[in-house]
């Protein structure tokens, strides 16, 4: 067990045998699988295997960490957010949770794909959004997607889908404050209610300290691991 680097603070193949409820992080954090989340074997980008989730009641979530304070720490204006998904069938109007950390409705943080039309990186503290970087994006069903969520410090944040830069770059200069909860991959809970993730993830990473990418890139060919190319070459 290990991850490809020194700035990945969480690495989920979503490996195993079909039907496994095992979620496995190369860093050594205990993922729980909640409802019936699942590996499943008949969709993948690397590895043989995926993680399901229905759409209806599943997740996998994992204790609260200095690591999930995305803005803390040094470097702390340098992070990357990355992961393939695919959706189960096409999302019409739908919200699509990726993940989140939820204090409660006032004091949370999601990513998500919001009315089916937009990427919606928030941040709530307080009952006020102090984050909130939107953009376009229309994708279709039972096609797998590279996304990379990226914040390269004072230049902002910027979204990758497939390897190209989606809207503009956008500057916030609102710090992440330390939400002290659990993060969950599948799930999102607000006011408006809770909404699960309805279709697969694979290759989810969280590295802190680096910002992956900063411009258009060649989306990833192969599994992360110890001996991936070095990140200063931009473009792993």
């Amino acid at each position: 067990m290990a991850v490809d680097d020194a700035y990945t603070k969480s690495l989920l193949h979503f490996d195993g045998a079909d039907t496994s409820t095992t979620f496995t992080d190369e860093s050594g954090k205990t993922w729980t699988a909640r409802g019936t989340a699942q590996i499943d074997t008949a969709q993948s980008v690397f590895g043989g295997a995926s993680g399901l989730f229905d759409g209806n009641s599943d997740w996998v979530d994992t204790p609260d960490h200095d690591d999930w304070q995305l803005d803390g720490g040094s470097n702390s204006n340098l992070w990357t957010v990355d992961f393939r998904t695919r959706f189960n069938g096409d999302p019409g109007a739908s919200k699509r949770p990726f993940f989140q950390q939820y204090v409660d409705n006032n004091n949370a943080m999601w990513f998500f794909l919001d009315d089916g039309v937009i990427l919606n990186f928030q941040v709530t503290s307080g009952g006020a959004d102090i984050i909130r970087i939107e953009n376009a994006w229309n994708p279709a069903g039972d096609t797998w997607y590279h996304i990379a969520l990226v914040k390269d410090g004072v230049n902002g944040y910027m979204v990758f889908v497939n390897g190209t830069q989606i809207g503009s770059t956008q500057t916030d200069t609102s710090t992440i404050p330390n939400l002290s909860a659990i993060l969950e991959i599948g799930r999102r809970i607000s006011a408006g209610g809770t909404i699960y993730l309805n279709g697969w993830m694979d290759e989810v990473r969280f590295s802190k300290g680096i910002a992956r990418w900063t411009s258009n890139f060649t989306p990833p060919t192969k599994a992360y691991s110890p001996s991936f190319i070095p990140h200063f070459l931009n473009i792993i």
